[in-house]
């Protein structure tokens, strides 16, 4: 309902500005989005107009109640407000982006493994078809899954044959590696090479490159966990029985008061920092 409301009142507006975003049609295919770029324009002004009409009555009132004049808040709020909705246009077209990025890293934490198992399967000899298919009768990588399983659909369904079937796979994929991986078997099956050949061997660097990254997350760790604990952990006790110290001796004041901010207030907000900093290092984080 909100699509065909949005499409009614902007339909020919986005028809007119959709020149200017020319990559919008190409980050849709890839974040799986179904809806054209026409429409996801209208959309996301839609969504921009709701918004300027939510904010406007009470940013005005909420100026007007504060200086008492109604014109000077509501020409104030129109100024404001013009900024929210352009923010929010800005963030609805910048959200494919989002799920682009989202579906790389779950691809790639898992490529490794995924093609370890469909290496195992082209193994028994089975040709690549039928291999993929089998693929998706056991895998549990649901971001690898959801990409074979249209390469599937679209041999079974469809009735493509395996190389258009490939090409389609790589142009919507949003992994560059899973792309690369993909165009590799393509490439390697035009040329009468040998794919279990291939899918073996870039199973080895991938797991190479996986174990590096293993390797630089635990150099990391170390640091941080270095820092973590002396620059941190040790800093705040030493603080505590400084201050300790000196208030005994009468002269400091009110040295409860900073204890406790950095007990309660910069011990916790700075632990909390670290872990999203260890979590940011991790090779494939969520």
């Amino acid at each position: 309902m909100f699509s065909r409301y949005a499409f009614r009142l902007f339909g020919d507006l986005a028809k007119k500005i959709e020149p200017y975003f020319p990559f919008l049609k190409e980050e849709l295919k890839r974040a799986d989005l179904k809806i054209s770029p026409q429409e996801y324009l209208a959309n996301a002004l839609f969504a921009s107009l709701i918004t300027f009409m939510l904010i406007l009555p009470v940013v005005s009132f909420s100026i007007s109640f504060t200086f008492g004049s109604f014109l000077f808040g509501y020409l104030t709020s129109i100024t404001l407000t013009i900024i929210l909705p352009i923010i929010v246009f800005i963030i609805y077209l910048n959200y494919p982006k989002r799920i682009i990025k989202n579906r790389e890293k779950e691809i790639d934490k898992y490529l490794p493994f995924s093609s370890l198992y469909l290496s195992s399967i082209l193994s028994s000899g089975l040709p690549l078809h039928k291999a993929i298919k089998t693929y998706t009768e056991f895998s549990q990588h649901e971001a690898i899954y959801e990409e074979i399983k249209k390469i599937v659909n679209d041999i079974e369904f469809f009735g493509l044959d395996i190389e258009t079937a490939l090409e389609r796979a790589i142009n919507r994929t949003p992994s560059r590696k899973f792309r690369e991986f993909l165009y590799g078997i393509l490439a390697t099956m035009r040329s009468g090479g040998n794919i279990y050949t291939f899918v073996k061997e870039r199973t080895t660097d991938f797991f190479i490159e996986y174990r590096r990254k293993l390797s630089e997350f635990s150099h990391s760790m170390t640091i941080y966990t270095e820092i973590y604990l002396v620059a941190v952990f040790l800093g705040t006790i030493f603080f505590i029985i400084l201050t300790s110290v000196v208030a005994a001796l009468g002269e400091a004041q009110n040295v409860l008061g900073l204890q406790l901010f950095m007990i309660f207030v910069f011990l916790p907000s700075i632990s909390t920092l670290f872990l999203f900093l260890i979590k940011r290092a991790q090779p494939f984080w969520e």
